[in-house]
């Protein structure tokens, strides 16, 4: 009897267990499976849920809000039944999540010419023409500044070496609040970069005016619209170690990376909608919680709530679609800060007049020298996104160019187009909001775009926020590292050169 009622009380006891073992773990799963809300499909938004599925291993559920298409600021245009690519355009050998994720996704490359020929226009004459020989442009480069030009390459190769360091940072999982602390780990007097113009930092490395005005300015006029007096310094050298890199783009548009990254991704859910505020929802054991509401344009606003809330969209206060930000406590600082630049592609289908630049041959790339006596950044033949040979121009400027100087710099056109967007922020040597982390389980990827904006850096700016996302979630739920590193790893090194 004493035996059957043991054999009772040991059931009993087992099934206890069984059901505690069974109930703790949907409490762990419910607690470590984080509900995520991702505004913006952009490439920063794609980085981030294709790096946070695979830190959490899959146990993690994604919304992702885009109030127009998926890829953001990567898009292509139409002209002729073919695509040309109308926002960024171009990606550096060295940027090494744009190679993996081509190399993901198995998507082709276009390898970009490396032969064309170039010309610094000051709007009135070429002050230099790039040879489609290397050899002789480099020639040419070095006669006209000398020993000068050695000294800044060694100092780009030194600049670019400290700053793929964030490379190693990112595969040992470590991620970075604010943009300050992120550049002052790959190397301490890269903040201080931020707070000094291009022309004033080379200036006190002992570089030239001539230097500055003929080589750094051409490139920053092209690539971000602005100058080397208001640009700081670096952006002005990143955006030069662009310029004179091998560059590739994506077979069909450099927009299939953030496409195909969502669209393979089974954890996360587009959701089509316009966000207009995020309430802060704390829980009743007091972790953060968020309310994200959004409009559909079918119904009233509606809302869902969220564990973590990442932004990957800008955070200025020039924004077309501003979001509102509820219920934080006074000491939370959510004002927008800064400005971004509108700037204008325009699309040219013709010839151009050689006449009205008073060269003798054709030119493949056009670069101003400045901006306000050009009324251009910069005038480029393109090929498709297919990678074929077109007669169609890309003229980037700060301002709509008028039909009368389209008219004067081209012959026999057939067709112009116009898009025009805020494509990257209005930059100072003045640091706006920088943080990577708003507040608890409330993050933004664009914070990185206050160094430079680009494809690549997108990229960073969401792995690093899903490395903090990750962080957080791993002290919370003591979990272990599900992240491969050394498949990572292997996947890094192959895609180096």
């Amino acid at each position: 009897m004493i035996f059957k009622n043991n054999m009772i009380i040991n059931k009993n006891i087992i099934f206890v267990i069984i059901n505690v073992l069974i109930f703790n773990k949907i409490i762990y799963a419910e607690n470590c499976t984080p509900k995520i809300g991702i505004i913006g499909g952009g490439i920063g938004g794609a980085s981030a849920s294709h790096y946070l599925v695979n830190l959490f291993n899959e146990n993690v559920d994604i919304d992702l809000f885009e109030a127009d298409k998926i890829g953001g600021r990567l898009a292509t245009l139409e002209i002729n039944d073919h695509e040309y690519e109308a926002g960024g355009s171009v990606i550096e050998y060295n940027n090494l999540h744009m190679r993996y994720f081509a190399q993901f996704l198995k998507l082709e490359e276009n390898s970009l010419p490396q032969n064309s020929k170039v010309g610094i226009w000051n709007g009135d004459n070429f002050i230099f023409n790039k040879s489609p020989y290397p050899f002789i442009s480099s020639f040419k480069l070095y006669y006209k500044y000398g020993l000068e030009l050695l000294s800044f390459y060694r100092l780009i190769d030194s600049i670019l070496s400290d700053f793929g360091r964030i490379y190693e940072y990112q595969q040992a999982e470590i991620g970075f609040e604010n943009l300050t602390s992120l550049l002052a780990e790959m190397n301490n007097k890269f903040p201080e970069m931020l707070k000094i113009s291009t022309r004033d930092f080379l200036i006190n490395k002992g570089f030239s005016s001539a230097l500055i005005d003929e080589l750094i300015q051409p490139t920053l006029t092209a690539n971000f619209g602005h100058d080397a007096d208001s640009a700081h310094s670096i952006l002005g050298i990143l955006s030069y170690a662009v310029s004179v890199s091998p560059l590739w783009s994506v077979k069909e548009g450099n927009k299939k990376v953030p496409e195909n990254l969502i669209k393979i991704n089974k954890r996360v859910k587009v959701i089509p909608a316009v966000v207009n505020k995020i309430n802060y929802a704390p829980k009743d054991d007091g972790s953060p919680g968020y309310d994200v509401y959004y409009d559909t344009g079918k119904s009233e606003d509606t809302w869902k709530n969220y564990d973590v809330v990442i932004i990957a969209t800008p955070l200025t206060h020039d924004q077309k679609m501003p979001i509102e930000f509820s219920n934080f406590p006074e000491e939370v600082d959510l004002k927008p800060a800064g400005e971004y630049q509108m700037s204008y592609v325009t699309f040219v289908e013709g010839e151009l007049n050689l006449g009205y630049f008073k060269i003798q041959e054709s030119i493949d790339v056009i670069l101003s020298y400045d901006f306000n006596k050009t009324v251009v950044c910069s005038i480029e033949k393109l090929t498709t996104v297919q990678g074929e040979d077109s007669n169609v121009w890309r003229i980037y400027s700060r301002n709509s160019v008028e039909k009368n100087v389209i008219d004067k710099m081209f012959h026999q056109v057939q067709q112009i187009k116009e898009v025009k967007w805020k494509a990257y922020p209005k930059y100072s040597t003045i640091q706006s909001n920088n943080n990577f982390k708003l507040y608890n389980s409330l993050y933004h990827v664009n914070a990185i775009e206050w160094a430079a904006s680009a494809m690549e850096m997108s990229a960073i700016g969401g792995r690093n926020v899903a490395l903090l996302v990750y962080n957080d979630y791993k002290k919370k739920c003591n979990m272990t590292p599900t992240f491969n590193t050394k498949s990572q790893d292997s996947q890094r090194h192959s895609v180096e050169l």
